[in-house]
């Protein structure tokens, strides 16, 4: 019996690749680019094809599901809250990863360099009577403490308003856009009373994770990261000044030592097609399933491959006996293969076949580590 939706995953792999090249079903790619060119596009497919049925098993499903009727912003708001607080447990849970990794943690706050009030024109918005939407642009630049060998662990957006001491109504709604796209998960927004009514003063907070947002913006190379807030009042004259806007990052990094004899350890299992772990974004929306995948928006799925040579990344005493004895036999018993050693967390929120919005964890679909066994 299979154990994990990665073991789906590699099961599907070799079917789909003996059914593609088979008949009529092989992708035709002649004098289009190189071969190697297009042997990697159609790797891409097969293997996005395989995710794809892997997760679709691992939930109990033959077919992806239509929902007819998307979850309140209520009930979204409440789901999203539940998903963040699953991801952070699960992955303090995972806390053997970092002692193999070694790994250390840091935290670091931005602050945006320019915060201006700018009208920013939502599809489809309309005026509405007793609600004035004032948009705030944050531009945020990197600073001495993002380097690229760094790794986001995650990235929370605080945004924090002063109300003055009158009566007023505050609508507690916020909506957000990153660089020129709004937040997947803006529903998310509201972590106050949806009303507030009656004398209001001080300071009201909202947390967002922006992590999938942040991740992206640290692999460019010196642009800016610009962070549109919106914020919702009724009585716009109750707002005290411009919020106050802020991003907490939290940042691992492998000691120099350790992490200088992985890089040298992954060049040379590149050039050599030696085992490897390996990498491929898999975005919700390529794959044409953002109708039913809440979040995330898109991950990356880590995969091992490459050939396993005597003694190299041997998972245990026996992987070296099984290559001495493969040697031995001149291929009459098996060879070790290049497999995963550990996982990384990630939570699914989606709609299932009863179009009921849930969360389902998998401890076992992220690759981390591989190793030879």
């Amino acid at each position: 019996m299979l154990k994990s939706v990665y073991q789906l995953i590699c099961y599907t792999l070799p079917l789909l690749v003996f059914f593609s090249s088979s008949g009529e079903s092989r992708p035709h790619v002649a004098h289009q680019g190189t071969p190697d060119a297009a042997r990697t596009a159609s790797q891409r497919v097969l293997l996005l094809e395989a995710v794809k049925i892997g997760i679709l098993s691992s939930l109990g499903m033959d077919m992806e599901p239509r929902p007819t009727q998307k979850a309140s912003e209520q009930e979204l708001s409440r789901m999203y809250q539940l998903y963040r607080e699953t991801l952070r447990e699960m992955r303090g849970n995972s806390s053997h990863l970092l002692k193999e990794t070694r790994q250390s943690t840091m935290t670091t706050v931005l602050f945006p360099a320019t915060v201006e009030p700018v009208k920013v024109l939502q599809p489809g918005e309309r005026p509405q009577a007793l609600q004035h939407m004032q948009w705030y642009r944050a531009v945020f630049n990197k600073n001495i403490n993002i380097k690229m060998e760094l790794t986001l662990a995650r990235a929370e957006l605080k945004i924090s308003r002063h109300i003055l001491n009158k009566p007023t109504s505050v609508q507690s709604e916020v909506n957000v856009n990153v660089n020129g796209a709004k937040l997947m998960n803006s529903a998310a927004r509201t972590h106050l009373d949806s009303l507030v009514h009656g004398s209001v003063s001080g300071t009201q907070d909202v947390m967002l994770d922006i992590s999938p947002e942040v991740e992206k913006w640290m692999r460019t190379d010196g642009q800016s990261l610009v962070v549109d807030v919106g914020l919702a009042m009724a009585d716009t004259d109750a707002i005290k000044s411009n919020p106050t806007i802020s991003l907490e990052l939290g940042l691992t990094q492998p000691k120099p030592a350790q992490r200088t004899r992985r890089s040298n350890a992954e060049g040379d299992c590149e050039e050599r097609g030696w085992c490897c772990q390996k990498s491929i974004t898999v975005s919700f929306k390529d794959i044409g399933w953002t109708d039913w995948v809440v979040a995330p928006s898109e991950y990356t799925m880590h995969f091992c491959e490459g050939t396993c040579p005597h003694n190299y990344k041997p998972a245990s005493m026996h992987t070296q006996v099984k290559s001495r004895m493969h040697q031995i036999t001149k291929g009459g018993t098996p060879h070790p293969c290049c497999v995963p050693a550990a996982y990384e967390p990630m939570v699914l929120m989606h709609y299932d076949s009863r179009g009921k919005l849930k969360l389902t964890p998998f401890n076992d679909l992220i690759v981390s580590k591989c190793h030879c066994a």
